[in-house]
C-alpha cells in the first residue's frame, strides 16, 4: 500500500494533496462527512479542533457539488476534504480524522472515496474505523440516544456494553455508513455511532451525544463545552418556533403552516 502524491488523480477527477507523512502509533480513523442535522461533521470539526490536531491531507474533486465555500475573512475556496491527524501523549492510539465540505454527488464517487481514503490510513497503520452519523427520528428530543453497530459481533457487544443504543435492523446511507462496509472488506473493524435527531435542524445536542460515547470508548478526553453551548443556542431556537407555532394555532391558523426548520 503506499500514500498517494498530489499528482495522483482518478476517473472521477480526484486529487489528494499530501502536506505532511506522519508517523502515527496504532492509528484509529474516525471519519464524520455532513449529513442530517451536520451531526457528524459537528462532531469531527469539533473534535478536530479540540484536540490541536494538525492537516496532513487534502482531497480535491470534481465529484464534489459545483461551488465554492465562503470563508469568514470573505474569501472563497474550492470545496474540499481534509485529514487530520492527533497524537495521543497519553500513549494510546493516535488518531485520524476525516471531513470534508461535501459528500459526492454520485455512487461512484463514493465508492471511489471510501477505498481510497481507506487505503491512505491503512498506509499509516489504521486498522480500526468510525463514522459519525444522525439517526433520524423525526421527533425534537431533550436527551438525544446514541445508536451504532459494527462490522462484527463482539465490536457490537463492546458498543452495547459502553450504553450504545445497538441498531438491528435498517440502512446507514452515504460514505458515513460505506466507510465502514469497506472496511469490512479490507479487514478492518468498522463502527459507526449515530446520534439521535430530529432531521430538522443543524443538531449540535446529537453530535455531542455521540462525541461523549465516542470519548468513553476510545478513551481520550474531549472538551465538549463549545458544542454544549451550540446546542442550548439551538434549543432557544426550537423553543421560539414551537411558541410561534403555539401562537399561530391561538390566532387561528393551521398548526405548522407558514413555518421553516432550519437545515
Amino acid at each position: 500500500m503506499k500514500l498517494y502524491d498530489e499528482d495522483d488523480a482518478t476517473a472521477i477527477g480526484m486529487e489528494i494533496k499530501i502536506l505532511s507523512k506522519p508517523e502515527l502509533k496504532d492509528p484509529v480513523l474516525i471519519s464524520g462527512l455532513p449529513g442530517s442535522g451536520y451531526v457528524a461533521k459537528l462532531g469531527i470539526e469539533h473534535l478536530a479542533k479540540g484536540l490541536n490536531s494538525e492537516l496532513f491531507a487534502v482531497i480535491y474533486s470534481s465529484s464534489f457539488p459545483p461551488q465554492v465555500m465562503t470563508k469568514a475573512d470573505g474569501s472563497t475556496e474550492l470545496m474540499k476534504h481534509e485529514l487530520h491527524y492527533w497524537k495521543n501523549p497519553e500513549g494510546g492510539s493516535d488518531l485520524i480524522l476525516y471531513t470534508g465540505d461535501a459528500q459526492p454527488v454520485t455512487p461512484e464517487a463514493e465508492y471511489e472515496f471510501a477505498d481510497r481514503v481507506l487505503e491512505l490510513s491503512s498506509s499509516l497503520g489504521a486498522k480500526n474505523v468510525y463514522t459519525l452519523a444522525a439517526y433520524i427520528t423525526g421527533n425534537f428530543v431533550e436527551h438525544p440516544k446514541v445508536f451504532g453497530t459494527a462490522t462484527d459481533k463482539e465490536t457490537a457487544q463492546m458498543l452495547s456494553s459502553m450504553g450504545v443504543n445497538l441498531m438491528t435492523e435498517g440502512a446507514i446511507t452515504g460514505m458515513n455508513g460505506l466507510l465502514i462496509g469497506i472496511a469490512k472488506i479490507k479487514n478492518m473493524k468498522g463502527v459507526c455511532l449515530l446520534g439521535e435527531t430530529s432531521g430538522y435542524m443543524v443538531d449540535p445536542k446529537a453530535a455531542q451525544a455521540v462525541l461523549e460515547s465516542l470519548s468513553k470508548i476510545l478513551g481520550i478526553k474531549v472538551d465538549l463545552t463549545t458544542l454544549e453551548q451550540r446546542a442550548k443556542e439551538s434549543e432557544a431556537i426550537l423553543k421560539n418556533l414551537e411558541e410561534m407555532k403555539r401562537t399561530g394555532e391561538r390566532a387561528g391558523r393551521q398548526p405548522g403552516k407558514d413555518l421553516g426548520y432550519i437545515s
